[in-house]
């Protein structure tokens, strides 16, 4: 049976760099921590440098049998098979994702805190819906929090997986959690961790979905 990769903490890596080795070998030890899902958020570096990361993370994720997620640039999914894509309402028309992806792939949605019609996202080729932010964070920035009723919409809908982003970590995940979302997205809460910390704290955090279940 093969294994159901939207599930989970899913890590996305930060989109600052301070070296390629620092950079890497965080992602090396998330994706290594027993997690299915983990995207790559463009860091803000040249185009040479991205595909060198992503090439690297790629390779990692495949021996690790994790999914990638490639946020944004879906002109990249051709040269990494298998991998998925994360978009936000501004980044692709729905209306072209079937045409210029296909159905196989796994696509994410960004809905903010809008609430969608998660049977027409499916229809679109959406694999999951992503709501936030759900608090403030660094990659969010200052947001109104994402109110109870759009969480319990997708909560009770269930026609597609969602996940909750923004500003989660250690002192707020157990709320989310309560919600039974499929999937928690983390950067900084996971990112800002020093290397010795970073399993500890995704087994951690993967412990508030072993208790759901």
């Amino acid at each position: 049976m093969k294994k159901n990769k939207l599930t989970g903490i899913y890590p996305i890596s930060p989109n600052y760099i301070y070296s390629d080795d620092d950079y890497l070998e965080k992602c090396f030890i998330v994706i290594s921590s027993g997690i299915n899902i983990f995207q790559f958020r463009t860091p803000y570096v040249s185009a040479r440098k991205k595909r060198y990361l992503l090439t690297e993370l790629y390779n990692y994720c495949n021996n690790s049998e994790v999914q990638l997620i490639i946020n944004n640039d879906y002109h990249l999914l051709r040269y990494y098979d298998g991998a998925g894509l994360h978009i936000g309402r501004a980044d692709l028309s729905l209306t072209k994702i079937k045409n210029l992806i296909g159905y196989e792939t796994i696509v994410g949605f960004s809905c903010g805190s809008e609430i969608h019609d998660t049977n027409k996202l499916k229809d679109y080729g959406i694999s999951y819906a992503s709501l936030g932010a759900a608090y403030s964070s660094k990659t969010k920035g200052t947001t109104d929090s994402l109110e109870t009723n759009i969480i319990k919409y997708y909560s009770d809908d269930r026609v597609i997986p969602f996940c909750i982003i923004g500003g989660i970590d250690s002192r707020n995940i157990e709320s989310i959690i309560s919600y039974k979302p499929d999937m928690i997205a983390i950067s900084d809460g996971i990112f800002r961790e020093d290397v010795d910390n970073i399993k500890k704290t995704i087994t951690i955090y993967q412990g508030y979905f072993n208790a759901k279940e």
